[in-house]
């Protein structure tokens, strides 16, 4: 949602994310003239372009240089039907926590929800994935996290989300972490986890989503309180290839022709490895420009007619130079999944377009089986997307649309897999007696 404001001859305006629980997100610059409406939020990559038709404004939505249609409507309130989100009351209790990171002066804010009962509970964090989440992991009106956490707590085990830090009540800056920021924010919470007296420090596990995935694996590889890992939907492959291949799923679903796609990938892996190694500097500013320059004027004609050169220079410009997103092109998930020894659970959806289900979950059995780690299991699920729902395309653009949160079959399968590791924990528990 924008929030447009008209001031003599100029614009200003604001972003809302209702899904995500976000409000008020600045612009950098808002103009209107001869029927055209420009929107940018350079701190957050986004670009709107549109034409004022009739009681519309028909145009299109880019951020990270994909770009999508998007059609603005004049509306007081958006509303979502989401049947599987909980209500109050709840069975259990829920505690608003306050996690402190003193290293980076932080605090992150959560929601600690715990069956009743004074014993000690085992305990689960849920880590979310890349993009500025709040602690049930919005996303179009969904709360992943929320089902979630709903489910696991009514099934006997505490559960922690967070808000990442600089979204929702979390304080620091989302726009200058990287991913070894979130996976030390990700220990933090661990370790508060364990300070708890009323959770068993001997039984702490971890879910990731996507990225969360990833962040779940380097968690474990270091931390040997870490009782068992599950990833819905994390990486196995280098953070470069993930982004590449969503380039190519992107791509094929705009009908580009495949020629141009393998051209287009091309130039755009070089961009992407010119900017790992980024440092800032004059030239390699100019180099960057350059080549997205060099990029646009490759893409097919009915996509440059949707986004002027200069507009798709910088936002895509600022979108890469990211920290968080040149993090996330150097991670190789294979590095840390090869040092995780303790039981790991990785799923994903067979028509999964952003992590794509084969490769990745090869990747992890291949790493996990190089490690020698002798307690995993993998499973990929037809018919499911990214976000664990039934889906017919498993398209971005698909997930709003979509009624159902997570599939049931995905948190039944993730209990029953928790609880056995539960059962395996007391078995050895009672040898070592």
């Amino acid at each position: 949602m924008f929030n447009i404001t008209q001031q003599d001859s100029s614009y200003t305006s604001t972003m809302d994310s209702p899904d995500q629980g976000a409000f008020g997100l600045p612009t950098t610059r808002t103009t209107f003239a001869d029927n055209k409406l420009e929107i940018v939020a350079t701190g957050l990559g986004i670009y709107y372009q549109g034409i004022l038709a009739g009681d519309s404004i028909v145009g299109s939505f880019n951020q990270g240089g994909i770009s999508f249609p998007l059609i603005l409507k004049k509306a007081e309130k958006v509303q979502f039907n989401r049947p599987q989100t909980p209500v109050e009351p709840y069975p259990y209790t829920n505690e608003e926590v306050i996690i402190a990171l003193k290293k980076d002066n932080i605090t992150l804010s959560g929601t600690l929800s715990k069956p009743y009962g004074d014993r000690h509970h085992p305990a689960i964090i849920l880590i979310s994935g890349s993009g500025p989440n709040d602690r049930d992991e919005t996303i179009f009106g969904h709360k992943p996290f929320l089902v979630l956490s709903d489910f696991l707590t009514r099934n006997g085990f505490a559960v922690i989300r967070y808000d990442k830090r600089g979204v929702g009540k979390s304080t620091g800056e989302y726009n200058k972490a990287t991913i070894r920021d979130f996976a030390n924010d990700a220990a933090a919470v661990v370790d508060f986890a364990k300070s708890r007296k009323d959770i068993d420090p001997a039984n702490i596990h971890v879910i990731g989503h996507s990225e969360g995935g990833v962040i779940a694996a380097m968690l474990a590889s270091q931390n040997p309180n870490i009782r068992s890992v599950v990833s819905m939907a994390g990486p196995g492959v280098k953070g470069l290839e993930i982004v590449q291949d969503q380039n190519r799923v992107s791509m094929q679903a705009q009908k580009i022709e495949p020629e141009t796609i393998d051209k287009l990938l091309e130039l755009n892996r070089e961009i992407l490895q010119g900017i790992m190694e980024w440092h800032g500097t004059e030239n390699e500013r100019t180099t960057l420009r350059n080549q997205l320059g060099v990029l646009w004027e490759q893409l097919p004609i009915l996509v440059k007619m949707k986004m002027k050169k200069d507009v798709f220079v910088r936002n895509n410009y600022n979108a890469l130079v990211m920290p968080g997103y040149r993090s996330f092109l150097s991670i190789d998930p294979a590095e840390y999944w090869e040092k995780t020894k303790c039981p790991v659970f990785a799923i994903n959806g067979e028509m999964d377009t952003q992590v794509l289900a084969e490769k990745n979950l090869n990747a992890i059995r291949n790493a996990l089986t190089n490690g020698n780690n002798k307690s995993f299991e993998t499973k990929s699920y037809p018919k499911l997307n990214h976000l664990f729902q039934e889906c017919t395309t498993g398209y971005v653009d698909e997930y709003a649309k979509i009624e159902q949160t997570i599939s049931p079959e995905v948190w039944e399968d993730i209990l029953a897999w928790l609880q056995k590791q539960q059962g395996e924990s007391s078995s050895r528990d009672l040898r070592t007696k």
